[in-house]
């Protein structure tokens, strides 16, 4: 064998063995390469997850605060209504006292407190009775499914009713028509 032959086999060789490193170097980076990114889903799924629970973390506390913030207007609203019978049963002749005077300015200022977190009444007589916003106590005579009388304050807190409206609502003038009826056939 001559040494030209000899390189030949030898250029051939190696060639084959550039060719097989090269095909190894390819599959071995594909495989690496499938890992990464296999790698990167999982960060990514991992992260989105992470995000997802914070943002849920955020709204329970945000809930819990409300939930809470509710809880104590509602046990205010007792104080509030405590007040307004007694300015209501106040004799005429302590009306003269300036401590009245104080009372009620302590009384405005809770009520103004209590509407800056968002409370405001519902407004109940004369209204079509809703089961959302009123509680009813009784019925009466008087134009069918209005509120004809308030027995106590309701309220919303934003826009969650935390505290219905207890009334008393008409039933219609059915009684008067069939007394009306019975004395026309007499």
């Amino acid at each position: 064998m001559t040494e030209e032959e000899k390189l030949s086999n030898n250029e051939i060789t190696e060639e084959e063995v550039e060719i097989e490193d090269i095909e190894a170097l390819r599959q071995s980076f594909a495989k690496e390469k499938e890992k990464a990114e296999k790698y990167l889903t999982n960060w990514q799924r991992s992260q989105a997850d992470f995000i997802n629970y914070k943002k849920r973390n955020e709204q329970e506390k945000k809930e819990m605060a409300e939930s809470i913030n509710s809880m104590l207007i509602s046990n205010l609203l007792l104080i509030v209504d405590d007040m307004e019978r007694a300015f209501v049963s106040l004799p005429s002749q302590l009306m003269e006292f300036g401590w009245i005077d104080g009372i009620k300015l302590i009384y405005n200022k809770l009520k103004a407190i209590l509407e800056a977190q968002g409370l405001t009444e519902i407004k109940a007589k004369g209204e079509l009775f809703d089961p959302h916003l009123h509680e009813a106590v009784t019925r009466r005579e008087g134009e069918e499914g209005i509120v004809i009388e308030e027995i106590q304050k309701g309220y919303r807190l934003k826009d969650k009713v935390i505290r219905p409206t207890m009334v008393i609502v008409g039933k219609g003038k059915e009684e008067k028509k069939i007394e009306q009826e019975n004395q026309k056939e007499e």
